[in-house]
């Protein structure tokens, strides 16, 4: 069969199943092809029902790849559509409606290429059922009210796309699943890093909330604890209420750094006499620099234990046990030697407490000391309260004037109870200031008065006995300033001398560092209210 249609038509595909010869090769020229296709078209209106061989070998190129899979994929030919009908009118086999555009798969005889497969899989082939298909074949021109002559065959480039067209088909991409109509999109994912920044935000926002709570509730608990604590120095009458502010000792220095440069200074001034052992504890009540040096030693109180005894004696004035002018006799077992006056006194002598509380700090009498010991309860009882207050060195084992140096305290300890009564912890305001005056007439003034300017004011005690010297209290300075010093120098018998001197030294140089360099006279200064 020579006649050669346009490939990828139906009149193609129907010529390469009918034709007997479809393997023969396609003659070179393009004229041949069309001598056959014309001598064809003569004889088929002559005899409709003929068959008509020619002598010439077909000219259609073998497609083996893809006329096997076309014929795999079309419907068979109808039984009453014939060779020799279709030769007649090949119009006849022509469908008047569109054909559907499906995806036929591309053959795999040809080279992958977007362009050529898209030209392929643009057509269908329809199935016509039996009854067109004998309709077609019986009246060829019902179908199509005007003939229309037939083109010439142009040659397929190898590009094997469609003749004739305007603009070559491509074909699309293929739609991802996410972009497919009718399909809900998946839902995106969370990169990690902004997972993890919500989540540090979501943990920021839960401890700043945490924090504000803990804040209240701790802000209620210190108004709670202050209020007890005010509650206890008003005056109850459980005495171990009244010891229960102790804890707040460690709070009352509130230590912030240390004194460096004061720190090295005093180091020097006390080693150079090595037969001295010092201890000093330092510190500015206004921004909580303080100096330590052995602070935290025991040593022997002598009379500077009868500071916490007199704070003692204030708290149960408070709690109701004793009265300011409440009446003590003098017994004989109180007498004692040493310092103060009342061992001269008869036995049986009647004091107000207030006298007896006095002179035990202004005179250092160790007779009143040993009265106040028994009225408030004796030595253990007292040292259950010091111990409550935080004093960890400071005990009580001996009636005074303990010249064998039982009785201990130590610098961080004095400096301690002294603070609390600057603070109004463990007794009132009105308790405080009475203390404070008591303690500023302290008759000895050979200490750390000597090393102050004038116009500074010192609320003080001393102790000394055959070993021990030493002085506690508190210091105004004229500029404003206030601070606490303790300072206790364990030095050998009948050598007091150079630690008067050491202390005084002492007191001197913690004056000008705190006074803005202002080096004191030498002469004794202290105000006296």
């Amino acid at each position: 069969m020579a006649e050669r249609f346009p490939k990828g038509s139906i009149l193609s595909v129907i010529s390469s199943i009918s034709s007997p010869n479809s393997g023969s090769k396609q003659p070179k020229s393009g004229k041949a092809s069309q001598s056959g296709n014309s001598g064809r078209r003569r004889a088929g209106p002559q005899n409709g029902n003929s068959e008509i061989r020619s002598p010439q070998p077909p000219t259609l190129a073998p497609q083996h790849g893809r006329s096997s899979r076309i014929r795999s994929n079309s419907p068979e030919p109808s039984e009453e559509l014939t060779t020799q009908d279709f030769l007649s009118d090949p119009r006849s086999a022509i469908n008047p409606r569109k054909p559907r555009i499906s995806k036929i798969p591309p053959s795999n005889s040809r080279q992958p290429g977007k362009k050529s497969l898209a030209a392929v899989d643009l057509f269908d082939f329809p199935n016509p059922n039996r009854e067109n298909v004998s309709s077609i074949a019986s009246n060829p021109t019902s179908e199509l009210s005007t003939p229309t002559p037939l083109e010439p065959p142009v040659r397929v480039p190898d590009t094997r796309s469609r003749p004739n067209t305007k603009k070559p088909l491509v074909s699309k991409p293929r739609p991802q699943a996410s972009q497919r109509p009718g399909k809900r999109s998946a839902p995106r994912t969370v990169p990690p890093l902004v997972y993890a920044t919500r989540l540090l935000i979501l943990g920021v926002g839960i401890a700043v909330i945490c924090g504000t709570l803990l804040s209240v509730v701790n802000g209620v608990t210190r108004a709670s604890n202050v209020a007890a604590e005010e509650e206890t120095t008003a005056g109850q009458k459980n005495p171990a209420d009244s010891a229960s502010a102790a804890p707040a000792a460690a709070e009352v220095l509130q230590l912030n750094q240390e004194l460096g440069a004061l720190k090295t200074q005093v180091q020097v001034l006390a080693t150079e006499n090595p037969t001295l052992t010092a201890g000093i504890f330092l510190v500015d009540l206004d921004t909580g620099s303080y100096l330590n040096f052995n602070g935290d030693t025991a040593f022997a109180s002598a009379s500077t234990i009868k500071v916490p005894i007199l704070v003692a004696f204030f708290q149960a004035v408070e709690d109701g046990k004793v009265q300011l002018d409440q009446t003590l006799t003098l017994k004989s077992e109180h007498i004692v030697g040493g310092s103060g006056d009342m061992q001269d006194d008869a036995p049986g002598k009647k004091y107000s407490a207030l006298e007896v509380a006095k002179k035990m700090i202004v005179v250092s009498d160790n007779t009143a000391t040993n009265m106040m010991i028994e009225l408030l309860g004796g030595a253990e009882v007292l040292n259950q309260q010091f111990a409550n207050w935080g004093l960890r060195a400071t005990v009580i084992r001996n009636n005074l004037p303990d010249l064998e140096g039982t009785n201990t305290t130590s610098p961080q300890d004095l400096i301690n109870i002294i603070a609390q009564i600057d603070r109004g912890n463990l007794v009132s305001v009105k308790s405080r200031d009475r203390i404070l005056q008591i303690m500023r007439q302290t008759k000895n003034d050979s200490l750390l008065p000597r090393g102050l300017g004038e116009g500074s004011v010192i609320a003080h005690k001393t102790g000394n006995i055959n070993t021990m010297l030493a002085d506690a209290g508190m210091v105004d300075l004229p500029n404003g300033k206030r601070y606490l010093v303790a300072v206790m120098v364990k030095h050998p018998p009948e050598t007091e001398k150079p630690a008067q001197t050491l202390i005084r030294d002492i007191s001197r140089m913690s004056y000008r560092y705190l006074n803005g360099g202002e080096t004191p006279a030498a002469s004794q200064v202290k105000i006296k209210n």
